[in-house]
């Protein structure tokens, strides 16, 4: 699964297109998995996602703690993303939730 995050354009940023725009992730084939004031993250499938984004996913794989940190998740990475259609007037950007270090 490759984690998205997925930044809401201004007027969006309410109860109301959280809920939207978590309703429209669903049809899309992407999970919301959590939402805070300005943001959703979601899931999607790799195969899924190079279909929806028309860009391939990069995986990295975690990494055992080290002489300088404690390590480092796994996860994926990508090119810029183009917002589809359906979100475009809800969404100004969605990004792949970078693997992040140990600390």
């Amino acid at each position: 699964m490759v984690k998205l995050q997925i930044l809401l354009r201004q007027p969006w940023r309410t109860s109301e297109g959280i809920e939207r725009v978590r309703d429209l992730l669903g049809t899309m084939g992407m999970k919301p998995t959590s939402s805070g004031r300005t943001t959703l993250s979601a899931e999607i499938a790799e195969d899924s996602f190079e279909q929806l984004f028309h860009v391939p996913v990069t995986k990295l794989d975690s990494r055992p703690p080290g002489g300088r940190d404690f390590g480092r998740s796994g996860g994926g990475v990508s090119d810029d993303l183009i917002v589809p259609e359906p979100l475009g007037e809800y969404v100004e950007s969605i990004t792949v939730a970078s693997p992040y270090l140990r600390l």
